[in-house]
């Protein structure tokens, strides 16, 4: 399940960057029937509405009546950061490689982690640091080198990302964690996302601004990346982690940085560089320092009862 939950998440910036490239294909000859508002919008609402389908509407309203004004603040939060993260992952696509995508996304966890010893007190191990230190060279090499050592806006907009992903884990440790569903806490995220995305589109480009998304066979495509990329993998991770100990997860989720590269060269036609080999390398040995190195400590300890080293790693 594990293996499974961080190849399809893996999945979303090269199935994006694809939609991007071929929607005019797929869309049999419309000339844009792909935007950021479109695809997010559609994405979000059909996962959205399987978690209503299976887990049934009335129980997670009644849930969402009877939890605290915190929590219903902290999943309001969480909507918002999920719609600016979407945002920047796909502004970023259409001006960066997805393979850069992926290795610049590594930073993510480090800022959570780093974050998470400021106002978790959440303690950082010696090879914590390590493999974190480990990531950041990776990163800032592959920024700076990637764009010749000038400023790249796509490689900007996800670095930003970064930062809304461990702003959002934050939220979900603070105030929504163990107080919400696992089902409500997915829907509540991706009705908001819609929500959110709709009326952006609608205010910018009006109602017909949806009216291409599912021309031709994008709709196949959509399908596949709401049901499968989003809604599966979402519940295949956390199901996951709950049975296994921290180790194993350190070990196995190294492999998301190999399954977002893979994608980049089978969707998309991206040869890694020698730099970008490189890199992802030394990512690798970063992730896996730092997800063994955390783990050590507790790995005798079950992993739904450590929120915070679970949200640090995907």
């Amino acid at each position: 399940m594990l293996v499974v939950s961080r190849a399809l998440s893996a999945a979303r910036p090269a199935l994006i960057a694809f939609l991007i490239a071929k929607g005019a294909e797929l869309s049999d000859g419309v000339s844009h029937p792909i935007s950021f508002c479109n695809i997010l919008f559609i994405g979000n609402f059909c996962a959205a509405l399987v978690v209503g389908g299976w887990f049934g509407f009335s129980p997670m309203l009644a849930e969402l009546k009877t939890v605290k004004s915190k929590v219903r603040l902290g999943l309001l939060l969480n909507g918002g950061l999920a719609t600016l993260l979407s945002t920047l992952i796909f502004l970023g696509l259409q001006e960066t490689s997805v393979t850069n995508a992926v290795l610049l996304g590594r930073l993510g966890p480090v800022l959570f982690a780093l974050a998470g010893a400021i106002m978790l007190k959440k303690q950082i191990q010696p090879m914590e640091w390590f493999g974190f230190s480990m990531i950041a060279v990776g990163v800032v090499a592959i920024a700076f080198r990637t764009s010749q050592y000038q400023v790249n806006r796509g490689d900007i907009f996800i670095l930003l990302s970064t930062v809304v992903f461990a702003a959002s884990s934050l939220v979900n440790k603070l105030m929504i964690a163990k107080a919400a569903s696992l089902q409500v806490v997915v829907f509540s995220r991706n009705i908001l996302s819609s929500l959110i995305f709709f009326l952006i589109a609608l205010r910018m480009f009006g109602p017909h601004h949806f009216g291409d998304a599912f021309s031709g066979k994008l709709w196949m495509i959509m399908s596949i990346y709401a049901l499968i990329v989003i809604v599966c993998a979402q519940f295949l991770w956390y199901g996951a982690i709950a049975h296994l100990d921290s180790r194993t997860i350190g070990r196995l989720t190294v492999l998301s940085p190999i399954f977002g590269v893979t994608y980049a060269f089978l969707l998309n036609g991206e040869r890694p560089s020698d730099l970008q080999v490189s890199m992802l390398g030394v990512v690798l040995v970063g992730v896996l320092i730092a997800s063994l190195g955390g783990s050590k400590k507790s790995a005798s300890h079950p992993v739904n009862q450590e929120p915070e080293n679970a949200a640090s790693i995907p």
